[in-house]
């Protein structure tokens, strides 16, 4: 299963990543582990997925549950979904 980023826009910083206990519970459903990374002047995040499950993500992503916790953490739109290239080393 590929490796997976996605980029973003925020709201507001503290109120998103107050938010990662709550993102950890959606983004285990569809991978083995992720990090966080912030912009170091904007309010925008990249997040890596690891051995991400496809399918899965793009249902956990469209959950009810998840837009509304995108609103909670004042994620904007549009997110940015870049996967691995297989052997693109």
């Amino acid at each position: 299963m590929p490796r997976v980023i996605a980029t973003h826009a925020v709201g507001n910083m503290d109120t998103w990543l107050a938010g990662g206990g709550e993102r950890a519970e959606i983004f285990k459903q569809f991978c083995s582990a992720y990090r966080v990374y912030r912009h170091a002047k904007e309010n925008k995040v990249a997040l890596v997925w690891e051995d991400a499950d496809l399918q899965k993500l793009e249902a956990a992503l469209a959950h009810p549950d998840t837009e509304k916790a995108k609103s909670r953490h004042t994620v904007r739109e549009p997110i940015d979904v870049y996967v691995e290239v297989e052997g693109g080393r």
